[in-house]
């Protein structure tokens, strides 16, 4: 099941409203980047940086923003 653009906006406003930063789930960081959940699952060595609150995992959205980056391919 995947989250509406609409679900994820709002998450992301109330993560950034709480910390002055933007932190989201798995589920809004799949759906920010456009992949699976199933994708940054299988790519915790490789993929963005990852934290650990408790039992969740977040991305800063900064993190995220700064892998795909280095994912362009030049042509």
């Amino acid at each position: 099941m995947s989250a509406t653009p609409i679900h994820v906006n709002a998450l992301v406003e109330k993560a950034q409203q709480v910390s002055q930063s933007l932190y989201m789930d798995r589920r809004a960081t799949a759906a920010f980047m456009g992949v699976s959940e199933k994708f940054l699952a299988t790519h915790l060595t490789d993929g963005p940086k990852r934290l650990r609150v408790g039992s969740k995992i977040v991305y800063r959205l900064s993190d995220v923003e700064d892998w795909m980056r280095q994912q362009e391919i030049s042509r």
